[in-house]
């Protein structure tokens, strides 16, 4: 046995948000902060939104206090939205499923009706959303 490959750190497969420009990463989490106001303020719902963005921020290399200083650079929800229009759909394809689980948190069905709104902007279909949360289920929405 090979004790000195035992404690080899394994390659982490690269994030598509190194693709984002620093001004999408900021809008993509501000955002976030966006949807999260969806949720009815419950503990539990803050808990799992708060731990959505810092996974997410953290694979971005976007820290809490970054995010909340970027507020004034977006006016409005739409400018965070034009930021990111253009980006590389990867990384939106998995923004998207950020997005949809804070979304889910508050169980929002209008919450999810902008999020469909956002990603026509961005030129996904509501297909290509349902199957970007198919992928990540491994389940048909139908079948549920």
């Amino acid at each position: 046995m090979d004790f000195m490959n035992l404690f080899k750190k394994t390659p982490q497969p690269s994030s598509p948000y190194r693709l984002l420009t620093w001004n999408q990463k900021l809008a993509a989490m501000n955002l976030m902060v966006v949807f999260g106001g969806s949720c009815s303020g419950q503990p539990h719902e803050l808990d799992k939104i708060n731990h959505i963005m810092s996974v997410e921020g953290r694979e971005m290399g976007v820290s809490g206090d970054q995010v909340h200083s970027a507020r004034s650079l977006f006016s409005d929800m739409n400018e965070m939205v034009n930021a990111l229009n253009g980006a590389n759909r990867h990384a939106l394809e998995k923004l998207f499923w950020a997005f949809y689980c804070i979304v889910a948190v508050g169980k929002s069905s209008q919450a999810v009706l902008v999020l469909l709104g956002v990603y026509n902007k961005l030129g996904f279909s509501k297909q290509e959303c349902t199957l970007i949360l198919e992928r990540k289920t491994g389940h048909k929405l139908n079948e549920l």
